[in-house]
């Protein structure tokens, strides 16, 4: 029989111990005799076994290839219901995450919850833990009805907790009621009051640190930064996008102004000790799906396909798997503070939230 691969996709190496205990026959192969090879890499395990291997009567290739994906968890992510920007359907992406062995994702709709009830049923019926969010526009006063500040910062903000998905239900709530003006918005009295339960991350370069960082304000950059980690604690996370288009015009709208952020990003995350999380700007699902992306976005903006100056985005933005984003997440110096595997894993959100 010739040496093909089978895959077999695992999160990490652990469960593919877990998947040996639970699987008596392998495992006792091991026991009995040495007639296997066994290596262990960063992303796969092979499994060489030898042709009277009693699994191989079963359909079994001789070689098994045991695939390790990288943990990751996509934590800013625009569905259909961030009007007329988002193009992805919450059933086909939750679809998509679970191919790709993600256990968790997150909605982060621009200003508003529309659809977190239906993205929790679905993802929570897929398996799937739903990281309820949204990516707030941030003024100085929500009362204040100034054009300069229509659309305001981008926010990202994350319920850990019950008491955190209540607090932004009021924030987004308080947006449309007392600060829409354009869009919905919040300020930072509204943070200050119902931070509690919550995760914040410092968004992409809409976001005010990036924002300070592109106008060479480091120390606007600083003192922004300050006031988060004031407020949230350990909670805040500096947050990390690159994404190359191969496009001259797009990437210096994008990729580069996200290199000179995300290098004075990991500067202030290492003098203010705040940890850092990196991320992409999900909009739609599949990377064919960006042509589509392309005319909503014009639909949106009021623009021609053919027009030289209109909003364009860098194709980038779909679900990339835990491989193409290791792949593509920015280089980190070698004494940079380590990033956040995910900040809504490793604290108080290891447990589903139920609506």
């Amino acid at each position: 029989m010739p040496h093909i691969s089978y895959p077999v996709i695992f999160n990490n190496v652990e469960s593919f111990g877990q998947f040996l205990l639970g699987n008596t026959e392998i495992l006792s192969y091991f026991f009995i005799t040495f007639d296997f090879a066994l290596s262990i890499g960063k992303t796969q395990i092979n499994l060489l076994l030898p042709a009277t291997f009693s699994y191989l009567r079963k359909g079994w290739p001789k070689t098994i290839n045991f695939r390790i994906m990288p943990d990751f968890v996509h934590l800013h992510v625009h569905t259909q219901y961030s009007i007329l920007d988002g193009a992805a359907a919450i059933k086909p992406l939750i679809k998509r995450a679970k191919a790709l062995g993600m256990n968790a994702i997150a909605i982060t709709d621009h200003g508003n919850m529309y659809g977190v009830k239906n993205f929790h049923d679905v993802a929570t019926d897929a398996g799937i833990k739903p990281i309820l969010g949204c990516e707030t526009y941030v003024v100085r006063n929500r009362f204040e009805k100034d054009k300069d500040e229509k659309a305001g910062d981008h926010l990202i903000l994350l319920a850990k907790n019950l008491t955190g998905y209540h607090n932004l239900c009021k924030m987004v709530s308080y947006s449309f009621t007392e600060g829409f003006y354009y869009k919905p918005r919040i300020d930072k009295q509204l943070l200050e009051q119902y931070h509690e339960g919550l995760i914040c991350c410092s968004a992409c370069l809409g976001g005010e640190v990036p924002q300070a960082i592109m106008h060479n304000d480091m120390e606007e950059a600083e003192r922004v930064v300050r006031w988060f980690k004031s407020v949230f604690g350990d909670d805040y996370y500096l947050e990390l996008q690159l994404h190359p288009s191969g496009d001259p015009r797009k990437d210096a709208d994008v990729y580069e102004n996200q290199l000179l952020v995300n290098k004075a990003l990991l500067e202030l995350s290492a003098k203010c000790g705040v940890k850092y999380i990196c991320s992409n700007d999900v909009h739609f699902i599949l990377a064919e799906d960006a042509v589509a992306h392309d005319h909503l976005i014009c639909l949106n903006t009021g623009r021609d396909l053919d027009d030289p100056n209109r909003m364009r985005y860098t194709f980038q933005e779909y679900l990339k798997s835990p491989e193409e984003m290791a792949r593509s997440s920015p280089t980190i110096p070698k004494h940079s503070p380590p990033r956040s595997r995910s900040p809504t894993r490793s604290r108080s959100t290891n447990s589903p939230m139920r609506l």
